[in-house]
């Protein structure tokens, strides 16, 4: 028999960040709603959502996941993909400059080798050394004139994977932490290729886990960084379910 396996990835969001108040711990990635899906679905979870992680990450962290361990012949996986804001970007860096160390995640049950070794380029982070304030002044300015164009670059990133779960007959699920895609003409013939059949609330930025949940007002007493509780999680987790099973 095949081991049944969910792999999560996504940001701070999909890792359940702050559930008890710390940014990451088994409890949180067990409560987060991508854990909670996969127990619904009768999947094992593997949760490597990372904090602070853009979308070129999140793919990426997908494709060097089955890079390194999918057996198709022993593994029988699905995925649910998360995505986060568009305007995060990292790119790769020497090691000697800055170093994201798996240490801090210490709830994921995979990290990425691109979650260390690339520079993450988020419009709050401010940088770790002078070297890396130096590097992130620039793209801060870049990226909050050029919205537009990280969105373009999101889309993308949906699409890669999209595709890439197509080639291998591999059933997943998509959707969105935070905003993401605006209306806009250049987005359009994009757009129009995603399969919505796996995307759950595709292009609705107000049913975005955060945003609906925040909007319905529910407050995390526990949280500095803006995530929610338990019971948002637990709701999500149903919706995806209930979607994942009519679709």
């Amino acid at each position: 028999m095949k081991d049944k396996i969910l792999l999560i990835s996504g940001c701070s969001h999909a890792a359940g960040s702050e559930i008890d108040g710390t940014l990451d711990s088994r409890y949180n990635r067990s409560k987060s709603f991508g854990n909670q899906f996969a127990e619904k679905i009768g999947y094992t979870p593997i949760n490597a959502a990372i904090g602070g992680s853009n979308n070129h990450c999140i793919s990426r962290t997908v494709l060097e996941w089955f890079s390194k361990n999918y057996n198709e012949n022993e593994m029988d996986v699905k995925v649910l993909v998360s995505w986060t804001e568009p305007t995060r970007i990292d790119f790769p860096i020497p090691m000697d400059h800055v170093q994201y160390d798996e240490i801090r995640h210490p709830g994921a049950d995979f990290y990425s080798i691109s979650a260390r070794n690339y520079l993450k380029v988020n419009i709050a982070w401010k940088g770790l050394n002078d070297w890396e304030k130096s590097i992130l002044k620039s793209c801060h300015t870049f990226m909050a004139d050029s919205p537009l164009y990280f969105e373009i670059l999101s889309a993308n990133n949906v699409l890669q994977l999209q595709y890439f779960f197509k080639s291998l007959s591999v059933d997943y699920l998509m959707c969105n932490s935070t905003h993401l895609f605006s209306q806009d003409e250049h987005l359009n013939f994009y757009l129009d290729l995603i399969d919505k059949k796996h995307y759950y609330n595709f292009n609705n930025n107000n049913l975005a886990f955060y945003t609906k949940f925040k909007q319905q007002g529910y407050i995390n007493e526990k949280a500095v960084w803006y995530h929610h509780g338990e019971e948002p999680h637990r709701l999500y987790a149903e919706e995806l379910y209930n979607f994942f099973t009519v679709r």
